[in-house]
Order: structure tokens, then sequence, then C-alpha cells
């Protein structure tokens, strides 16, 4: 690497899978200790500015320096940080770890099934307790991070009117031919797609069925891992199912495929 540490928004992997493909660290922080003043808004219930380094001594410094209570942020923690400090030595006895049983799952790589075992024994060797632990609403994950990241864009990228924020085209006969031109032409074939099917959720015939009944299995994933939280003290996953795949095999899938595989076991 060419520098000592790098930010980026992670909202259902960015910052992690990255990290995980190059073999750097990668953290998002818990959401609300880092404030997002200045960070693009792609899903505001979920995106947090992530952190890249080479170690993860590295990257508690990093934390120290941007996390805390921000006034131009008001979903920041208002009371005041507490620095990390990392110790010379951890002792993991008596600690419990806990093994989510759903995360074995199809398109798991030999590879990265090798080295998740490989480290829950090295844990367990030092100590710590490992045992397995359900997370039955991790299928229906995937499809209500699906959802709401589309219904959030959808409001967040309608500021990007050429006018106040975003690119301007000049094609500006009239104003309604530069909205249509500049988002037209500044926003990618992705991007389009979630603007378009977020505002199809939002519809009033749709907004029950999709955007609110996606609101109510969150509120279930969450309570799956408080559940797990009771049991044990940290959770031991993957963060992608596979190495960094090559760009030709990428390419193969649509962007909504690669993000169901590729982001299985950080958007939860």
């Amino acid at each position: 690497g060419i520098c000592f540490a790098a930010l980026g928004s992670d909202t259902g992997g960015s910052t992690r899978n990255p990290a995980s493909y190059c073999g750097v660290v990668g953290l998002k922080p818990t959401y609300g200790l880092v404030s997002r003043h200045g960070l693009i808004p792609l899903v505001n219930s979920m995106d947090v500015p992530g952190i890249l380094t080479r170690t993860v001594e590295d990257c508690a410094t990093v934390l120290n320096a941007i996390a805390g209570p921000d006034d131009r942020d008001s979903t920041t923690v208002k009371k005041p940080f507490k620095p990390v400090e990392l110790p010379e030595s951890i002792c993991l006895k008596g600690l419990r770890i806990g093994i989510p049983v759903e995360y074995h799952c199809e398109g798991l790589s030999d590879e990265v099934l090798r080295t998740w075992t490989k480290v829950a024994d090295m844990l367990e060797d030092a100590g710590a307790t490992v045992t397995s632990v359900s997370l039955p609403y991790t299928s229906a994950s995937i499809f209500v991070y699906s959802i709401l990241n589309q219904c959030e864009v959808s409001s967040n990228m309608s500021r990007y009117d050429g006018i106040e924020f975003g690119l301007r085209s000049d094609e500006d006969a009239s104003t309604e031919q530069l909205y249509a031109r500049s988002r037209a032409e500044g926003f990618n074939g992705v991007v389009k797609n979630r603007i378009l099917t977020g505002n199809y959720f939002l519809l009033r015939k749709n907004y029950d069925k999709f955007f609110q009944k996606a609101l109510q299995v969150r509120r279930l994933i969450a309570e799956d891992f408080d559940k797990a939280f009771a049991k044990v003290d940290f959770l031991l996953t993957p963060t992608t199912l596979s190495s960094a795949p090559l760009y030709a095999d990428f390419v193969q899938g649509t962007n909504r495929d690669q993000c169901a595989v590729q982001d299985f076991c950080t958007q939860p």
C-alpha cells in the first residue's frame, strides 16, 4: 500500500469486502460512533464511514481520531468516546464465541471454510468457548437489505438534479429537460435501477407490502442477534464467501446477483 489508512462508506460491506479480498483490515464502526458529516448519503439508516488499514493497531489509531459525537450529525452517540487501547496480550479464557449455523451456506468456498474452522480451533485452543448459534432470519436478510437500500437510494438520489448537486447537463433548454438529462447522464445503470425499483416499492399500493414489511422483518433480524448475544460475546463469521473473483467471472452476473453472494455475511 501507499498510504497509512483509507476511509470509505460502508452500507452493506463496501469497506469490509474489499479489505477481505485484499488481505487488509476493514472495519465498519458501530452505527452512531463516527460522524457521517461530509459523507455522500446512500442509505441513511445503514451508512457508516469505514476504515481500511494494514493492521488492527493502525485501525484503532484511525478510529480514535474520527470517533465521537458531532453536532453536525444527529445520529452520533452524544456521550464522549473512550479511546480504544489495545493491550499487549489478550486472555481468551472464558470468552464465548458463536458460529452461526446459517452461514454454512451455498457458495461458501472450501478455502474460506478451512480458514474459518482453523481460526475457530485457534481461539478454542487459546481458552475461548466456541459454540454454534442460530440466526433464523439470515436467509431473509439480503432481501430486506435490498428493499430498504433501494427505497432510501431513491430518496437520497433525488437531490442530484443538476442545479444544487451533481452533474449538470449542457442540454438545458427547459427545467424539465435539465433535470431529465442531468440525471440520465449522471447516474449509471445500477443507480438508475435502484431509483426506479425504490420508487416502485414506495408507491402507495406497494408501501405496506414491501417497505413496511421489510422494516418488520429487519426487527426480527435484530432480535436474532439480540438472542445470540445473550449466549455469546462475539460472533465468528467469514467476511466474504470466497476469495476475490476474477473480473471475467464477476461480470457474468448482474449487480443484484453479485450483491446477494458477496454481501451475504456483511449486510445483516
